[in-house]
């Protein structure tokens, strides 16, 4: 089963992709699980739980902001401060039962590093990321095989046609949110899909860049 791990809706702040266009994409690609992970708001992923289709499982969680760049939070289900230390963001993750992921470390602008993702103890690390460059997420491989963790993947969408871009293939007898936070621990799963092409990371990255100048050079 395709499990997409980070997905974005308007409740992000930087898109307006609404909860009924991710379930389409995901009926549309194959996906039987998905984690909604707004930008320090639990309030879309308690949406998706409510509203998702029967086929659909979700798991719910939120992309913090940490003083040290963004940490993916799993089986959450209540909003984490941001700007805390990394080391205090996954203490605070711990704290509400849920696990502490290292988003897209090589990013340039919102990654964490290799030296805080090395000194720090993170449940898991982001391999595969849709809007990553194909050199960044194969550095973040190679981050997994030196720290020996467990690992997740995820298109990071923020518009319909990039769900599925990128996901974790788990077994698929999974049937709660439990037994899927299991089988990423347990390393029982496996990558399905892509980063950004040369000219996906062109179009991105002026975005980006622009949204960091009107923020004021904050990260979201």
């Amino acid at each position: 089963m395709k499990a997409d791990l980070h997905v974005h809706t308007h409740h992000s702040g930087d898109n307006r992709q609404s909860l009924e266009e991710i379930f389409e994409a995901c009926k549309r690609m194959g996906i039987g699980a998905v984690a909604i992970t707004d930008h320090n708001s639990i309030v879309g992923a308690k949406e998706a739980m409510e509203k998702a289709p029967e086929w659909l499982l979700v798991l719910p969680g939120i992309e913090i902001t940490s003083a040290d760049g963004h940490i993916l939070a799993y089986n959450v289900e209540k909003d984490i401060p941001r700007d805390r230390s990394a080391a205090e963001t996954i203490d605070l993750i711990h704290q509400a039962g849920g696990i502490a992921v290292a988003a897209h470390p090589y990013r340039i602008w919102s990654g964490l590093g290799e030296d805080i993702a090395l000194a720090t103890r993170f449940d898991a690390v982001e391999v595969l990321n849709g809007r990553n460059t194909n050199r960044g997420n194969a550095k973040s491989s190679k981050l997994v095989e030196r720290l020996h963790c467990p690992f997740t993947a995820g298109s990071d969408a923020h518009r319909q046609e990039n769900v599925g871009d990128a996901c974790l293939v788990v077994p698929d007898d999974i049937r709660s949110k439990a037994e899927l936070v299991a089988a990423i621990m347990d390393k029982r799963v496996g990558l399905e899909g892509h980063g950004r092409t040369f000219r996906m990371t062109m179009s991105y990255g002026s975005k980006a860049i622009a949204q960091w100048a009107r923020r004021g050079f904050r990260r979201l």
